[in-house]
């Protein structure tokens, strides 16, 4: 499976086809693909819908990841764990069929282009839990 069957756009985060060429043995590895929602601090306003992916089995990995996330409180609405790679490969799907949901948030942040419409389906397309 190949990243540019599904985002001509190309992953632009940590992960991607180059990092999994250079360190294949981080494929196995666990990983969580997470769905959460991001509540403006100031005007506690849904502002987009964040979807992104974490090294890691869990919840707890999502919570550390998002001290990046200032100015917003974290609303975690979906997760999926299965290896880095598929979780990767699972994201990159999402983002290609939501492309047109895209949002820019209020606030800047690292994985800032992986937010979308907080109207947006995409988290009904996650996958189900094993």
């Amino acid at each position: 499976m190949l990243l540019q069957e599904f985002n001509p756009l190309a992953s632009v985060g940590k992960y991607n086809e180059t990092y999994f060429a250079n360190h294949p043995q981080e494929k196995d590895r666990e990983g969580v693909l997470y769905g959460v929602v991001l509540v403006n601090k100031e005007t506690y306003q849904r502002e987009v819908i964040k979807v992104g992916i974490a090294a890691g089995k869990d919840w707890r990995h999502v919570i550390k990841r998002s001290r990046g996330f200032q100015g917003y409180d974290l609303r975690i609405q979906r997760t999926w764990s299965s290896t880095l790679y598929e979780v990767f490969c699972m994201e990159q799907k999402l983002h290609a069929k939501y492309q047109h949901d895209r949002l820019e948030p209020e606030h800047k942040f690292g994985g800032h282009t992986e937010c979308f419409k907080p109207t947006s389906d995409i988290l009904k397309d996650f996958p189900k839990k094993w």
